[in-house]
């Protein structure tokens, strides 16, 4: 897998949000045709709610200007009454109804259930990202999953390369190495423990090969598309992407 190349002197990839540990631009990553993607399009990021006030004070400073939430409704119990200070659409996609996404046998098999089934909230989240004055947020509860496969079709379709878009996608277990302990700690019985160590696994290639079996299959822009997301906004967020707007 390519390493990323180093930030500029001036740019980071890596957005120290306080309240959050894994949020990055999805600028500076190098284009198969030369060139790389631009910053301040798309932010990915974990759960945004539980920025701290400084956290939140960074997110608008950044010029956020619209968050797209990933999650169900029933994994907002815990964002207070405090709402963040941009406008947020949701477009859930809950893994516990589908048993491959929650039992997680493995992360192809979670994350093709999960492209599968909410094609369509995958389909309106990147038409948000087209339509929003850039740079808009996308998030999840980690920032790895969900987060990953919508940011993955996005850098795909810019052209970026399937091997970069996973050592992109990596960094996410590197953000969470040192919460992962923890995480397992909490877990109610033997069972959910193990689940939850199996999702913890490194993605590694994962989603490269993820996103290459949609595209033999049927066409990553081909699923959105049918799927009901706007062709103009798809274009709009390519061309940000890659720096043609």
């Amino acid at each position: 897998m390519p390493a990323l190349p180093a930030p500029g002197a001036d740019i980071e990839r890596i957005l120290r949000w306080d309240g959050c540990v894994n949020v990055r631009d999805l600028g500076g990553l190098p284009l198969a045709d030369g060139g790389e993607t631009a910053y301040r399009v798309v932010v990915r990021a974990d759960w945004l709610p539980g920025l701290s006030d400084a956290g939140r004070q960074a997110l608008v400073d950044y010029g956020v200007s619209l968050v797209v939430d990933l999650r169900p409704a029933r994994e907002h119990e815990e964002d207070g009454i405090h709402p963040l200070p941009v406008p947020v659409v949701n477009q859930g996609m809950d893994p516990r109804p589908l048993p491959d996404a929650w039992e997680w046998p493995s992360m192809r098999e979670a994350y093709l259930a999960l492209t599968d089934h909410y094609r369509g909230q995958l389909a309106r989240a990147l038409t948000l990202l087209g339509d929003a004055q850039p740079p808009a947020a996308i998030h999840c509860a980690g920032g790895r999953d969900r987060t990953g496969i919508a940011c993955g079709m996005a850098l795909w379709l810019a052209g970026v390369e399937p091997d970069v878009i996973a050592a992109d996608h990596a960094l996410s277990d590197e953000s969470w190495a040192p919460h992962n302990s923890g995480w397992f700690a909490e877990a109610p019985d033997e069972q959910e423990r193990e689940r939850r160590r199996r999702i913890s696994q490194p993605a590694g290639r994962t989603l490269a090969e993820v996103l290459e079996e949609i595209e033999r299959r049927e066409g990553i822009r081909k699923l959105l598309v049918g799927a009901g997301a706007d062709e103009a906004a798809l274009d709009r967020l390519v061309a940000r992407l890659r720096s043609e707007a």
